[in-house]
């Protein structure tokens, strides 16, 4: 199947600039693509266009958790820390889930799971408690169903 190329810049704009919520911009992407000119381009999206699209929605996620899992990002302005790793974790799940895309789930869990364990690596002179607690709360959160 061949992805169009307006839906591959959508997709690049959700896992650029997808914010916080990047389902907000899949539905403001989806609606732009699809609404008739002058308010979008009219087009009509076949399964794996808007299956691809939804898939940068997770990518954008990964980012954000890959983001707050970094320690060369903490005490930078964009750094969130782990508390939003954990809830971006839980949104991620939770969108899909009700987008039904669990095939490449596992995927997502182990590239996390190894960004936990190079943060835990290369800050575990440092943890403190309240750390410690964090990461255990994150771990948890990964190893709960769908």
């Amino acid at each position: 199947m061949r992805i169009r190329q307006e839906v591959l810049n959508e997709a690049e704009f959700i896992k650029q600039e997808g914010g916080e919520i990047p389902e907000v911009y899949f539905w403001n992407s989806y609606f732009y693509l699809t609404e008739p000119p002058p308010k979008g381009l009219g087009l009509s999206l076949k399964d794996e266009e808007i299956l691809f699209l939804k898939w940068a929605v997770v990518e954008r996620y990964l980012e954000i958790i890959k983001r707050d899992l970094t320690p060369e990002n903490i005490g930078k302005s964009f750094y969130r820390g782990i508390k939003r790793a954990v809830i971006n974790l839980k949104r991620m799940k939770k969108f899909i889930k009700k987008e039904k895309m669990n095939g490449n789930y596992k995927i997502c869990l182990e590239k996390i799971e190894n960004w936990i364990k190079i943060f835990s690596l290369k800050i575990s002179p440092n943890f403190g408690e309240e750390l410690k607690e964090e990461l255990k709360e994150l771990k948890e959160e990964l190893n709960t169903p769908l």
